[in-house]
């Protein structure tokens, strides 16, 4: 399953050339995901401002294959000169957890460059559910165990896990429907062709504003700021529920730490924009832009209580 879409970014902008800088030609930044998806929209609004700081366009591929796999295995194979990145979320560690022949290692197969976001996943469902509030989710789900079909935006990512994890906490059973991205399922979801989907909150923050879909829960432990009206699961039906999903940039294995540090430079610089700041803390983005060592930590405690979760719920590839 392959999906592309290229867009070039930077080039009808006047990009003076950064003293010293590594960059040669244009920046590749391959996207574990559909256009459309959470990860496109932040890759999109720090493409220029990197393309910029660099002094080299910015071109911007979507390579949703298998979850995110197609990619991260793209960019892990890719030279180590800094044209080549990788923008992707949990399922780095997820995919690379649940699959023993992933192709990469996390931990190894990758130089992270910046933790560039923060946001919670967002339990959402469409208003001809009649379901309106997080306690009435779980009140239908009860008394239709394995009926209420759950849209998953790939199969063994981070909204399948919130979803174990909160399913095995209240005793749930929901039928899943996985998809290649979360903008599918998000469709789908106001197609009504699925009853309810765990997403990452930014991809559908407006459709919420709108009332085309209905927010439950936030899986953060306190609300977010973008959608203040839609408790978290913790403060409603499961106390002590606390999952948040980021992402960030990497590039393979074996960049300088020089390079490295450009590249973080240039992307912390774009996140500093105040168009960029203002258009991603709206949907729902918390900024982060930390540099190659704590997202690095990131990655190792992360890997620790997904590789748990996926282990306890039996999840294997499919």
């Amino acid at each position: 399953m392959r999906l592309h879409r290229r867009s070039l970014l930077a080039a009808a902008l006047p990009l003076p050339a950064a003293a010293a800088s590594f960059a040669t030609r244009a920046i590749r930044v391959t996207v574990s995901a559909a256009a459309g998806a959470s990860l496109d929209i932040l890759a999109r609004a720090i493409a220029p401002g990197l393309g910029q700081a660099l002094g080299q366009a910015v071109v911007v591929e979507n390579q949703g294959g298998a979850g995110g796999l197609v990619a991260m295995q793209q960019v892990a194979r890719a030279a180590p000169d800094g044209h080549n990145l990788l923008l992707t979320g949990d399922s780095l560690i997820t995919i690379g957890a649940m699959q023993a022949e992933a192709g990469y290692d996390a931990r190894t197969s990758f130089a992270p460059v910046t933790l560039a976001v923060r946001a919670a996943q967002l339990l959402v469902t469409h208003p001809g559910t009649g379901i309106n509030t997080v306690a009435e989710y779980v009140a239908h789900v009860r008394r239709n165990p394995g009926r209420l079909n759950m849209g998953l935006p790939g199969w063994g990512g981070i909204a399948h896990l919130v979803n174990e994890m909160l399913n095995r906490q209240l005793g749930l059973r929901v039928e899943y429907i996985p998809y290649r991205g979360g903008a599918p399922a998000a469709l789908d979801l106001m197609a009504r062709q699925v009853d309810a989907i765990i997403i990452t909150l930014p991809a559908v923050t407006e459709q919420v504003r709108e009332g085309r879909l209905v927010g439950l829960a936030v899986s953060t432990a306190q609300r977010d700021p973008a959608l203040p009206q839609v408790p978290s699961l913790a403060e409603t039906v499961a106390p002590g529920f606390d999952v948040e999903s980021f992402q960030g940039i990497l590039a393979p294995a074996g960049t300088s730490p020089a390079v490295v540090a450009e590249l973080h430079a240039g992307i912390a610089a774009a996140l500093a924009q105040p168009t960029v700041r203002a258009r991603l803390t709206e949907l729902g983005y918390a900024i982060v832009a930390a540099p190659p060592a704590r997202f690095a930590e990131r990655i190792a405690v992360l890997g620790e209580r997904f590789g748990t979760v996926i282990r306890e719920a039996g999840i294997t590839p499919r």
